[in-house]
């Protein structure tokens, strides 16, 4: 049997001691890859959040983007359809105006030929057409006559005596006269009286027929 030595005592206590101080390392140690993993942990949650963050944000503003884009859309669709609408406006009335042109050439185009054949009317329904003119105005009989130069002789060789005869006919004065003025107007015919004239011009004629006709003739041309 070993003899025990004091010593003995003392490596005994050494390894105690250092047993104990490996115990508190170990410890240590443990503590530290705790908090490591609760960084770790704490990390991974903050990136995921993170990264949720990020993906709402993204999915925000990818919205927001698509909305803008539909607004714009819509808006260019609008502005496309109004623009549409003006040219489409302005093409009807360009047309409507090009038509309305057209139709008062036309009506323009009749009452110049209209005009032609009073200038070109026989002698007898000219004499008719006159007398017409003048009977049927508001005269008394002593009222002037003034007519263009290339009828003056019609009326000296008797046309104006079968006017004045016609008057007394009708119970009015018969003493019309011719005025030494000369008519500016080619066909047709100027009552002169004393407080007032008559213009009797085919000129002016087919004026007032016109005025008063234009819209029936229009109908009569276009089926309106």
């Amino acid at each position: 049997v070993r003899r025990i030595e004091p010593s003995d005592f003392l490596h005994h206590g050494q390894r105690c001691e250092t047993v104990k101080r490996g115990g508190r390392v170990v410890a240590g140690n443990k503590i530290i890859e705790k908090i490591e993993e609760e960084a770790r942990q704490g990390a991974a949650a903050i990136e995921a959040e993170a990264k949720q963050k990020a993906e709402a944000e993204k999915s925000r503003i990818l919205g927001k983007a698509k909305e803008s884009a539909a607004e714009i859309e819509a808006k260019a669709q609008a502005d496309a359809k109004e623009a549409a609408g003006r040219l489409m406006l302005i093409a009807d009335l360009k047309s409507r105006k090009d038509s309305l042109a057209a139709q008062r050439a036309v009506i323009q185009e009749a009452f110049d030929q209209a005009a032609l054949r009073l200038s070109q009317l026989p002698q007898e329904t000219w004499e008719k057409l006159i007398l017409a003119i003048v009977t049927q105005s508001d005269v008394e009989g002593t009222e002037t006559l003034v007519v263009p130069a290339k009828d003056r002789a019609v009326y000296e060789n008797g046309f104006l005596s079968k006017i004045n005869k016609t008057l007394v006919d009708q119970g009015k004065k018969g003493e019309m006269t011719l005025d030494s003025e000369t008519a500016s107007f080619k066909e047709g015919i100027l009552i002169r009286g004393k407080d007032c004239d008559y213009d009797g011009s085919f000129a002016t004629l087919l004026r007032d027929v016109r005025s008063e006709e234009e819209y029936r003739v229009a109908g009569i041309l276009f089926d309106a």
